[in-house]
């Protein structure tokens, strides 16, 4: 899975807006494949072209649940009279009747070493504790992978249970989904 599908596979099994939940999500045009230059390989030039598929129906599949896709952090947290969030999570969800805050950064298939995504993903998590602070609203701090290598290295930094962050290594088969450390959302209890 590529980051953009990461991203909706965690929020369809585990925020979906039909359940209560308000979603906005920031997809980056790298995460795409829309970024760098061209690629030397067949074999890259292929990985781009399936990026850029990927994420145009990533992109509609959001658009279906009804979640937002990038565009002005500031009017979509007032337009749904929630707390604005310092800095450019991956993933912001709301649930107003459960009293929730789900913050996550995701990682998914990379052409690039695992670690040095994840070491990127682990630093946001770790500002986006530091820094978010919200009155009334119980929040959760997230780190979701997908795929083996980078699951091994994210085990690794359990570390980061101490600050409250959960970690998860997302398998394309929903129930197969493994936590590897910290407290994991019950889908029973945080979407039912």
């Amino acid at each position: 899975m590529f980051q953009p599908r990461v991203k909706l596979e965690f929020v369809r099994r585990y925020c979906p807006p039909d359940k209560g939940w308000k979603v906005f999500v920031d997809i980056d045009a790298s995460e795409e494949g829309r970024t760098g230059g061209f690629r030397n390989s067949l074999e890259a030039r292929e990985r781009q072209t399936q990026m850029k598929e990927d994420a145009s129906k990533v992109r509609e599949e959001f658009r279906q649940l009804g979640v937002a896709v990038g565009g002005n952090r500031a009017n979509w947290y007032s337009a749904n009279n929630l707390p604005e969030l310092e800095g450019d999570r991956d993933i912001v969800a709301f649930n107003s009747e459960k009293g929730l805050c789900i913050i996550a950064e995701a990682e998914g298939a990379s052409s690039r070493q695992p670690e040095q995504k994840l070491y990127k993903a682990i630093g946001q998590i770790v500002m986006a504790v530091s820094n978010c602070n919200l009155e009334n609203w119980e929040q959760r701090f997230f780190l979701i992978v997908h795929g083996e290598q980078i699951s091994k290295h994210l085990k690794k930094a359990s570390a980061l249970e101490i600050l409250g962050v959960a970690a998860i290594s997302l398998n394309k088969e929903p129930t197969r989904d493994h936590w590897l450390f910290g407290e994991p959302l019950q889908k029973e209890e945080y979407i039912l």
